[in-house]
């Protein structure tokens, strides 16, 4: 049994109705009946009636026969038995439409799980590269802010005893360290951004391969 998923530009999904696909996969569902299959005990024929005008759109002795006419004749883009009045133009080609419809269920229903693992691996080995950076940045502001200290402390005792050589050094040095030590901690600050990125699509996949 084939089932044929057209898919519009807002996203939508159109098809048959059929438990052969998890459409609640797809979003949620809107079903609304098409035909109706009932018994004429006059003819002794089971008949398909349109649900809109209940104009018998095929009949068949076998009940199956006309589950098999619903599968070849409603499918989104397949072209139906019109009723009065009516004129049914199909969109594209079914071999075209198929394809499509493929290609979208594709996308629609995500990567597969051995997709989300190498993802996952992924963003351990990222996550681990960001705990070492960040430790690297956390020591070297560590680092500026102790030379930034003695940088100001040379510069005050320099002033003090007239010896302005050291004072000049002492402020160029605090200078130079307390520039590494910001910039160290805006490092910082967008290696911890990407982090919480991380950990939340991590989250994510995790959630899904459960």
């Amino acid at each position: 049994m084939r089932t044929t998923l057209r898919f519009d530009d807002a996203g939508r999904v159109a098809c048959l109705y059929t438990e052969a696909v998890d459409l609640r996969a797809l979003g949620r569902l809107q079903v609304v009946r098409a035909t109706d299959i009932r018994f004429n005990a006059s003819t002794q024929l089971w008949e398909v009636h349109h649900a809109d005008n209940d104009e018998v759109l095929f009949s068949d002795p076998s009940r199956a026969a006309c589950l098999a006419w619903e599968q070849d004749h409603l499918q989104p883009g397949t072209p139906e038995t019109p009723p009065p009045n009516r004129t049914v133009r199909p969109i594209m080609k079914k071999a075209v439409l198929v394809t499509l419809a493929l290609a979208g269920l594709l996308a629609a229903c995500g990567p597969s799980k051995s997709e989300l693992r190498a993802e996952l691996r992924a963003i351990d080995t990222e996550l681990v590269s960001l705990r070492v950076a960040a430790e690297q940045h956390r020591a070297g502001i560590s680092a500026a802010e102790f030379d930034a200290f003695i940088g100001s402390f040379a510069a005050g005792y320099g002033a003090v005893s007239g010896d302005y050589g050291l004072a000049g050094d002492g402020v160029g040095t605090a200078i130079d360290a307390t520039s590494q030590a910001n910039a160290a901690s805006y490092s910082l600050n967008q290696i911890k951004q990407r982090h919480d990125q991380l950990a939340k699509r991590r989250a994510e996949i995790v959630g899904k391969l459960d």
